[in-house]
């Protein structure tokens, strides 16, 4: 899980405001979604996918257990003035069957924990967007195979569910103030390994922009996996 500290909302935030990557997961997206389609969004974070979302459906209601991250989504609703988009804290697992029509979850947890609860709780659909490779990551998916894209798609195929894949490249890069910031921002990421920090700023850091003088590129592929309800084995009772 994520570890989300007050700096690292702002590094966040900042890295939204400097790319366009939440606009293209979007749309990466919204072509399976419908008007009238009433969303919720699990392990939602800052919930930047959803506010881009929020125009094009019905309804949609974020869910998470870090109320930091829950404020400032709080925050951007009020100032964007969106009244289909909702916050809760709750325990999504409780969630009643079939409650919304699709459910998304993005970068959040494995197939293997939660599959099963995200197709009861979804009439339509459930789904799962992934990143690929990121190099800003926290996670140690050590005994976990199924965080990954590919272990994502196997434990699909291994268990006869039909789905759908598509992807897209995309840069969630991460401006930069200062040196010191930017070893605090590798050494939080755990993204230079046994490697000293100097050393991999020398190699990454690159000239920043819009007023920032460093920048860590983050290049990506994002994959989306489209999972109908009514296609999964145990719905047809094979």
């Amino acid at each position: 899980m994520f570890r989300w500290t007050e700096e690292s909302i702002k590094w966040w935030q900042r890295a939204k405001a400097y790319s366009n990557h939440y606009k293209e997961m979007a749309e990466l997206v919204l072509p399976y979604l419908e008007k009238e389609e009433r969303i919720f969004d699990i392990g939602c974070g800052l919930g930047y996918i959803d506010l881009e979302l929020a125009s094009y459906v019905r309804q949609i209601r974020c869910f998470d257990i870090e109320k930091k991250v829950l404020r400032e989504l709080k925050k951007e609703v009020e100032s964007q003035n969106l009244t289909n988009l909702s916050v809760s804290h709750e325990d999504w697992l409780q969630l009643p069957d079939q409650s919304c029509d699709s459910l998304l979850a993005c970068s959040f947890g494995s197939m293997e924990e939660y599959l099963e609860d995200f197709l009861r709780i979804a009439k339509k659909q459930v789904l799962i967007l992934k990143r690929n490779r990121s190099k800003f990551s926290q996670e140690d998916c050590n005994g976990k195979p199924f965080y990954s894209v590919a272990g994502c798609e196997n434990y699909l195929k291994n268990h006869y569910i039909s789905f759908q894949k598509v992807s897209v490249y995309s840069d969630f890069g991460q401006p930069l103030q200062s040196l010191e910031e930017a070893k605090r921002f590798v050494l939080f990421h755990r993204i230079n390994g046994t490697e000293p920090i100097e050393e991999y700023l020398e190699q990454h850091l690159e000239e920043g922009r819009y007023g920032y003088p460093y920048y860590l590129s983050n290049r990506k592929e994002m994959c989306l996996f489209v999972i109908p309800k009514e296609t999964t084995k145990d719905e047809k009772g094979n």
